[in-house]
């Protein structure tokens, strides 16, 4: 669709600048961890009707699905892998 689109265009330098920097900050990886540590918390807040938690949810697995876009039309399976195994240096 024609906003699909204008999302892609207007985040494209974001989502570039993420994919040379995350495997030396692994910052997908950590969103990733802290989207599915708080999806716990999911059905207690609808069941509270807690909707800034439940937007916040949203939003963050909507980056994520925009992201790994991105990620896997530019990079082979085992560069993506790598995205995802990143260890903090001692």
């Amino acid at each position: 669709s024609a906003d699909l689109k204008l999302l892609e265009e207007a985040t494209i330098s974001v989502c570039k600048s993420l994919v040379e920097k995350n495997p030396r900050t692994g910052n997908l990886g950590s969103l990733v961890k802290v989207f599915l540590s708080r999806t716990k918390e999911l059905k207690i807040s609808a069941e509270c009707q807690n909707h800034l938690f439940i937007w916040q949810a949203h939003n963050a697995l909507f980056i994520i699905c925009c992201l790994l876009k991105v990620f896997i039309s530019r990079m082979s399976e085992e560069e993506l892998q790598l995205h995802f195994t990143y260890e903090e240096k001692a």
